[in-house]
């Protein structure tokens, strides 16, 4: 047999796995056979699958690729309760594509990257200074699952329960790649991860939120809002232009009716700018009637944050204000601070200023009473 065909072995989607195994004449049994070996274990080479027969393993060898991703860095946040990892792949000339293991008491979050840098440009995001470079492959993107959960079997500790698509890019602007990393994290013999372990987050592409929803997983939507009119909203966020908040809140309705899941929205709060009562009221508004719950991010304190961040005190208020009428609010932290863990600030760079990196980390979540 040649190699014409030869490629990574995890971009190839369940549909395309299945016709793989089906070409090689081999029972419908060592498809899921192969799925654990590759996904659950983990192997690095087809060699070690040892419960399959040498000639499988040899026509896999010679057809595919099981290499994992190179690690270029891994950084610990002083708490213990973050790392971060750095991919490279020699095309993208040192620039890294990044994720983040977050520890939150008996959870383990993958917080994936769908996208190496992002063309929406919003203007608090050093993923968006990036620009866009490309998509990731699902080859990629379930690398990034695999190796976090290689560190975590290293360290003796259980393997991820939750997937975020929150880190480099917008997942719904990679949409069929995405869509069949889905199928493989939550299939049984591979993550096996459920829609109500995953959540995708997005800045508001409209037609992609209203495609996935016909989908009708149960998967969370996660809403970047952080402003409540338009013309705020278009200062900081550009998609605005194209798709104003009204549309916004109208596909996250229909998402919402879908799906019957809740809609998670995402609110960076600036001191001084859209914390005020004006805001509260526009908030209450925008969201009456929405199964949803709204999540109060305070600006990052560090570098050109600092003179932006709200205090606890004024956060607090706030999100006493709008519970008080009727909103389901939480108030999150950045975890990994340190290591630049915060929200907004994957950024993707290597070399000398790699320790400093502005890696993006998922806030730990407080919830507000």
């Amino acid at each position: 047999m040649h190699c014409l065909n030869y490629r990574h072995i995890t971009d190839l989607s369940l549909t395309e796995l299945r016709e793989a195994v089906g070409s090689m004449g081999e029972p419908d049994y060592r498809l899921h056979q192969l799925k654990r070996w590759v996904y659950q274990k983990r192997v690095g080479s087809f060699e070690a699958m040892s419960n399959v027969p040498k000639r499988f393993r040899a026509v896999l060898a010679e057809r595919f690729d099981i290499a994992k991703l190179k690690i270029a860095s891994r950084l610990s946040s002083s708490d213990g309760d973050a790392v971060k990892f750095a991919f490279t792949v020699e095309q993208d000339n040192g620039t890294a594509f990044e994720s983040v293991l977050l520890y939150d008491g008996k959870r383990r979050t993958a917080c994936l990257s769908s996208q190496l840098g992002c063309g929406l440009g919003c203007s608090f995001c050093e993923t968006g200074r990036m620009g866009f470079l490309r998509n990731l492959s699902r080859a990629e993107i379930l690398g990034q699952l695999i190796a976090l959960n290689d560190y975590l079997a290293d360290h003796e500790d259980k393997l991820v329960t939750n997937v975020v698509f929150m880190g480099m890019g917008e997942a719904l602007g990679n949409y069929s790649r995405f869509r069949s990393s889905l199928d493989i994290i939550m299939d049984e013999d591979c993550f096996n991860l459920g829609g109500r372990r995953i959540t995708v987050s997005t800045a508001g592409v409209v037609p992609s939120i209203d495609r996935f929803a016909e989908e009708r997983l149960n998967v969370g939507l996660a809403v970047s809002l952080n402003a409540y009119n338009d013309r705020m909203r278009e200062r900081i966020m550009p998609i605005n232009r194209q798709y104003p908040i009204a549309e916004l809140i109208a596909a996250a309705r229909r998402y919402a009716a879908k799906t019957g899941t809740t809609v998670t929205f995402e609110y960076v709060v600036v001191r001084g700018e859209n914390d005020g009562e004006e805001a509260v009221g526009s908030l209450i508004r925008l969201l009456k009637g929405l199964p949803c719950k709204l999540n109060l991010i305070p600006m990052n304190p560090a570098g050109e944050g600092a003179s932006k961040a709200p205090s606890d005190e004024a956060l607090r208020a706030m999100a006493d204000k709008l519970f008080e009428r009727g909103l389901t609010v939480t108030v999150r932290k950045s975890r990994g601070r340190d290591i630049w863990g915060a929200c907004g600030q994957l950024a993707g760079k290597l070399g000398e200023n790699l320790s400093k990196s502005k890696s993006g980390a998922c806030p730990k979540t407080i919830s507000w009473k």
